[in-house]
């Protein structure tokens, strides 16, 4: 199982550049691209009924939100009105030319979780990474797309969204085998009100 680390006050998700780490390591710059994205969304505490465990918010277009905080959300006592709840979610695309003549078949999927330490800010994180192998079987004009095989024998066309993907592609050539790996991660936290 891959690693997600959480720090006090904030949850850190690390589970990305753990991500980074191994692409870089398995190939160079030429022979790999990643591509993130990070999506973020707060929204103030307005009120907490801590007998039946219901936080109340106001999101960031005004909008107020009633969840109710389950028997698994830790330190419960520690959310006050005015808090912060910050959820951030990420995406990694990392595709890495091989150099191997044949796709292993084996598709690799790991899946962690952590959750506050008693005691702490409430918290949680959780995060997937799945690779697999897949076959080069053409690249369309420019880059700007990908048909490949994958561990299954199917086939399956790509529209390639971003120039460093791009450039990726115009760097293939049929039968290339590159390993495509995506993470995503899922944080959320509460922030005390900083006074």
């Amino acid at each position: 199982m891959r690693t997600i680390s959480m720090t006090y006050p904030r949850i850190t998700c690390v589970w990305l550049s753990l991500v980074a780490a191994l692409a870089a390591t398995s190939a160079s710059a030429q022979e790999s691209v990643q591509i993130s994205e990070t999506q973020e969304i707060s929204a103030t505490i307005i009120a907490v009924d801590q007998e039946l465990r219901l936080v109340t918010m106001r999101g960031p277009q005004g909008n107020l939100t009633t969840i109710e905080a389950g028997p698994e959300v830790r330190n419960l006592a520690q959310v006050e009105v005015g808090d912060t709840l910050r959820v951030v979610y990420e995406q990694t695309y990392i595709a890495t030319l091989t150099g191997a003549e044949v796709a292993s078949p084996v598709t690799d999927v790991s899946v962690g979780a952590v959750r506050a330490e008693e005691g702490a800010q409430p918290g949680a994180a959780v995060g997937t990474m799945s690779t697999i192998m897949v076959t080069i079987e053409s690249i369309g004009p420019d880059g700007r797309s990908a048909t490949f095989r994958g561990p299954d024998g199917r086939l399956q066309a790509i529209d390639v969204q971003t120039e460093e993907g791009r450039e990726f592609s115009r760097g293939l050539n049929t039968g290339d085998v590159v390993q495509l790996t995506y993470a995503e991660a899922l944080a959320i936290m509460v922030e005390p009100l900083e006074e």
